[in-house]
């Protein structure tokens, strides 16, 4: 078959396909599908996990990058790719096993230059469904403007016309600046309903979801005003550290933890101390007065 009839499922620093991968690559409804990690040498064990699976799927490779970059491994892995449909995969998606056969069709059907799909909650309640929704929406609101949004936890692209806008670049909004490049050199998007893949919120639950939704109205405010958000600012209020922005979370979290707990102790010690003295001075004054 043609190279460009076989979708590929590009992750930038994840674990291969994580929806069930069958025994024999024949058994696959398309086998001659490619599987990048661009390794950044994070201290998670991606590398290690992924290589389970490498027997399984013959177009495997792990490529080593210098830099420790979300948007620069993206590129580096989409460079180093030989089919000419890109998907980039965050590592703790969660995709069925039919995803980049329903994928490969759409793509298809509509011959889109950019893609991207709906996403589903990650977990049966309501404020997971709440945010998976509101997500779709804003996605579908976006998607005709001038300046589109596309969630890049799966963002597809075809690989020449990724290349020509020489890819991401370094920002909080890098997939939704990339698009409105696109849209400007009079390039595609689309956002299809179906297949979906499961997004995770976790970042949403490590910040608490009215931090998280401050931060993300922040930078989209920005983005849609066409402001250039200072890299402070930005680093501040979506740091890209991978899986160790959680660890560095947990550390602050833990700290301030720890901080306030010492804080309370103290409060009580002061207070005991007070009282400890006020009878102490009273037992003297009244010695005093006899």
């Amino acid at each position: 078959m043609p190279r460009h009839d076989h979708p590929r499922a590009f992750h930038h620093h994840p674990y291969p396909q994580r929806g069930k991968i069958p025994a024999h690559p024949s058994d696959r409804p398309f086998p001659a599908f490619e599987v990048i990690i661009v390794d950044g040498h994070s201290a998670d064990r991606t590398v290690a996990k992924a290589n389970l699976f490498a027997h399984r799927l013959p177009l495997f490779k792990i490529v080593d990058s210098p830099i420790r970059d979300v948007c620069r491994q993206r590129n580096l892995g989409a460079e180093e790719a030989q089919a000419e449909t890109l998907l980039f995969l965050d590592a703790d998606n969660r995709i069925a096993p039919h995803f980049l056969l329903g994928l490969k069709y759409r793509q298809e059907q509509s011959r889109t230059d950019f893609f991207t799909t709906w996403v589903k909650a990650e977990e049966n309640n309501l404020a997971s469904q709440a945010a998976d929704t509101l997500i779709n929406l804003y996605m579908e609101s976006q998607k005709n403007t001038p300046s589109p949004f596309g969630v890049e936890a799966a963002f597809g692209a075809t690989r020449t016309k990724f290349l020509k806008l020489k890819g991401f670049d370094r920002s909080p909004y890098e997939g939704a600046r990339l698009l409105k490049k696109a849209v400007a050199k009079k390039m595609t998007f689309a956002v299809f309903k179906d297949p979906t893949y499961s997004y995770s919120l976790r970042r949403v639950r490590k910040l608490g979801t009215f931090n998280a939704i401050s931060r993300y109205a922040v930078t989209e405010i920005y983005r849609l005003l066409d402001l250039a958000l200072p890299k402070k600012k930005a680093a501040s209020l979506y740091p890209m550290n991978g899986g160790n922005f959680y660890e560095t979370e947990a550390m602050r979290q833990s700290f301030f933890a720890d901080l306030r707990t010492k804080i309370k102790f103290q409060e009580q010690k002061d207070r005991l101390t007070a009282l400890a003295r006020s009878f102490l001075f009273a037992e003297e004054d009244s010695n005093t007065k006899h």
